[in-house]
């Protein structure tokens, strides 16, 4: 378990807490790395020196940068301010070790001899004849003659002139005495000032850039979580305002997008679940109606209330229609149903256009039946050809003519105009009524499940609300459009698109 535990704490990490952590190992690593790679060069540095101290025969960079230091060294003790025997006094010992090791050292101040080595030689010429320049410039040279090294300060208006001269070529680069020791100390000091720098300038921008990563990962991060606890509430409202093309942002588009697909789903199943509400309310009262019908003529007659033959065969007449009407519901619903849940299956034939004519022609006869004038209008061009499935085609057509005989204006003989217009993927059939219409508000819900313009739907067989919603699914599944155009009063347009069938 403890296992486990430990394990489970860097997954807990936040992730501003994780930055900062890498950040930490960020420094704290590449400095260990520095430091160990100084200290190897300055070993290295050293172990290379006291080499060269034991050589013989060549110089090193390292012998060059000593004479160097051992002529600054020289410089500063005669620029003090002591007097010129203290000044004899204290690069005494460094001139010493230099002549031991048979260089030739001359010191001059304001031109005039202030120091040379005991010797009847010329410094001053041995140093011109040897590096072959002249001696009156600074110079360090070092070749196959000698050592030559010439070094010009000036000081409080006074001019000192170092002059070394070595003819052997082989010299032993801890001469001075102490030399060795302070040239490394020089060399450490120096590299620690370089390393100091160095890890200044890293840590500093390693900080920096772990603020501008916090910034700008983390900020993001917390407008997701607030926008993920909004939706979590409900409040798909909610926003999330950071815009950018890296893969938080994608997140963040992400994000939104779920919370619109979740708004809308919502909405649509509000929408669903009111519907259904209302579909059952629309089938309990519509069902009640004929049911109370049936109970009371029954009740009549069980009571004697039919007391004579022609009441009797009213009544049971009555009792007829009401259970037509309802098992017609009944039947409509259990279509619509079959319909949602896919159990309804298409067998689809090719029909041409002077076929279908040929069909709506004895539906002429129907109407004429029901005091109905029927006429067809062909604006087809070329004879399309469909691909339906006949028999709920035609139960399509039925329904729509039905709902117009049922809505027909009592005072006006009733009247359908079939019209088939042909266009370039499509057949569009228009069955207009001059019956009494739709107004605007109900218009665009006549094809829903249950809806009928009477809202006090006292007479079911005016219509269940059912007849529209069948021809709506079955037109769908054709692939093909159904709606309507109305004017209160003055008749109503059922179209119907459906695509031309194309033989491969």
């Amino acid at each position: 378990m403890a296992d486990k535990k430990i394990k489970s704490i860097p997954k807990n990490l936040k992730i501003s807490t994780r930055i900062f952590i890498t950040s930490v190992l960020a420094i704290i690593i590449p400095t260990i790395i520095i430091v160990i790679l100084a200290i190897s060069l300055i070993f290295f540095a050293s172990e290379r020196f006291n080499y060269s101290n034991e050589s013989s025969g060549t110089y090193s960079i390292i012998s060059q940068l000593q004479w160097s230091q051992i002529a600054s060294e020289l410089t500063d003790e005669l620029i003090s301010f002591e007097s010129d025997e203290q000044k004899l006094e204290m690069i005494k010992d460094k001139i010493a070790s230099l002549e031991e090791m048979n260089t030739l050292v001359y010191i001059s101040k304001n031109n005039e001899n202030f120091y040379k080595t005991d010797t009847d030689i010329d410094i001053v010429q041995k140093a011109e004849e040897i590096s072959d320049d002249e001696s009156d410039k600074n110079l360090y040279y070092l070749g196959e003659n000698g050592l030559v090294l010439i070094s010009t300060t000036v000081y409080d208006n006074d001019e000192y002139r170092l002059i070394f001269v070595n003819e052997n070529y082989i010299v032993s680069d801890n001469a001075p005495g102490k030399n060795s020791e302070s040239f490394i100390g020089m060399l450490i000091n120096r590299a620690s000032i370089v390393m100091a720098v160095v890890l200044i300038t890293f840590i500093t921008a390693i900080i920096i850039i772990s603020f501008i990563t916090t910034k700008t990962i983390v900020g993001p991060i917390e407008e997701l979580t607030i926008g993920a606890n909004e939706f979590s509430k409900g409040n798909f409202d909610y926003e999330i305002k950071y815009k950018s093309r890296n893969e938080i942002g994608q997140l963040a588009d992400s994000f939104n997008e779920m919370r619109l697909r979740l708004r809308e789903s919502i909405e649509e199943r509000n929408r669903a679940d009111q519907k259904q509400k209302e579909m059952i309310a629309g089938i309990a009262h519509d069902l009640r109606t004929p049911l109370t019908s049936v109970k009371g003529y029954l009740e009549g007659l069980r009571d004697g209330i039919a007391d004579t033959p022609e009441k009797r065969d009213r009544y049971m007449e009555i009792i007829y229609n009401s259970t037509i009407d309802t098992e017609k519901m009944l039947d409509d619903l259990l279509a619509i149903s079959k319909f949602d849940i896919g159990a309804v299956s298409l067998n689809c034939e090719k029909v041409n256009i002077p076929d279908f004519i040929e069909f709506a022609g004895e539906l002429g006869e129907m109407l004429e039946k029901n005091d109905f004038d029927f006429e067809i209008i062909d604006k087809t061009r070329t004879s399309p050809n469909l691909y339906v499935d006949t028999d709920n085609f035609i139960r399509v057509i039925n329904n729509i003519i039905s709902n117009s005989i049922k809505y027909r204006r009592p005072d006006v003989k009733g009247k359908i105009v079939l019209t088939i217009s042909e266009y370039k993927h499509t057949v569009i059939f228009e069955m207009k009524d001059n019956g009494m219409g739709v107004d605007k508000e109900s218009l665009p819900r006549i094809f829903d499940t249950l809806y009928r313009a009477d809202k006090a739907r006292t007479n079911v067989r005016n219509g269940t609300g059912l007849g529209l919603a069948v021809c709506k699914q079955i037109v769908e599944m054709h692939g093909g459009l159904i709606w309507a155009q109305s004017e209160f009063g003055n008749g109503l347009s059922i179209f119907i698109s459906l695509p031309i069938y194309k033989e491969e």
